[in-house]
């Protein structure tokens, strides 16, 4: 651990509804949980930051304004993340749910951050979580999409947060490589610069809600990896591929595509050439919306239970 005098001050209290998403391995959800958990929240009625902590910049293709005018791919987060002042949240154009908009320049602020603090890595990892702390008080809730194939940025994410959670494929590689990835990313973080940062749980992601065989070898490989099952969420999200491609082309959550599904048009007209059928959006996108609102309500309710223990 590091002497007192050698970490910045950070407002841990401020940061106590700090919650990451993380995986150390790509392509289980993370993106699509972070701004779906951060969606649904704002939705009802909570005032949200969504924080995307990735050079890929994927959170604006699920909130839809990728290529847009607030997109400056991730300039002003760069900056802040240099110059060590707050972080300054636009607006998503949802109610209650402001963004740091991410992207390419984003990517490259590890690299910066090594140059601006060189032989002080404590400072380094902290840069988010200094530029965060003044403002997080006004929001409910804070959202960090993370990057695993960046660990230096995603080392930014963790060191800012109180809670994380990870989802997961189900298969044996993707638990292993993955939760076991991030683990021992976890474990460095606490003894470095963290202690504050507590695995909230596991979710398991793109997965059949009637496979209770492959829940259960889940379930196994997750307590070997993590030394207990104990994490896991019983809520999961289910597959589909349509409502994941729906989403991303619409730059809707999953649940507002849930509403825009009950105005599908109807089928004979698209066959009498009244509609477009390429308006049609999946009508699966209401079972995968339930799922994420069930997960939701459990991470809040768990989180509450842990700040009162």
């Amino acid at each position: 651990m590091l002497d007192d005098d050698q970490i910045p001050p950070i407002d841990r209290e401020a940061l106590g509804s700090t919650y990451v998403i993380a995986n150390g391995k790509g392509g289980v959800g993370k993106t699509t949980l972070a701004s779906n958990l951060a969606g649904l929240v704002a939705a009802d009625g909570g005032n949200v930051l969504l924080i995307d902590v990735n050079g890929q910049g994927n959170v604006g293709r699920d909130l839809g304004y990728r290529g847009g005018s607030i997109d400056d791919e991730g300039q002003a987060f760069y900056e802040a993340l240099r110059t060590g002042k707050p972080l300054q949240p636009v607006s998503s154009g949802r109610p209650g749910l402001d963004v740091i908009v991410g992207g390419h320049h984003i990517g490259a602020a590890p690299d910066m951050l090594a140059a601006t603090y060189r032989m002080q890595q404590h400072r380094q990892a902290l840069a988010l979580a200094v530029c965060l702390a003044p403002i997080a008080r006004s929001y409910d809730l804070v959202v960090l999409d993370s990057a695993p194939e960046n660990p230096p940025l995603q080392q930014l994410a963790l060191s800012a947060a109180r809670w994380m959670i990870a989802p997961t494929r189900s298969d044996k590689a993707s638990i292993n490589d993955g939760l076991g990835s991030i683990s021992r990313q976890v474990q460095l973080v606490r003894r470095s610069v963290n202690p504050h940062l507590q695995l909230l749980g596991v979710v398991l992601y793109a997965t059949g809600s009637a496979s209770k065989q492959i829940h259960r070898n889940a379930r196994g490989w997750i307590a070997e990896e993590l030394g207990s099952d104990a994490h896991l969420f019983d809520s999961i999200v289910r597959y589909s591929e349509a409502v994941g491609q729906d989403a991303r082309s619409h730059g809707r959550l999953v649940h507002e595509l849930e509403e825009a599904a009950a105005s599908n048009p109807r089928f004979w007209d698209l066959r009498a050439g009244r509609a477009d059928g390429q308006t049609v959006v999946s009508a699966t996108s209401a079972s995968v919306a339930e799922d994420l609102a069930t997960l939701t309500r459990e991470i809040l309710t768990r989180a509450a239970e842990e700040d009162n223990a």
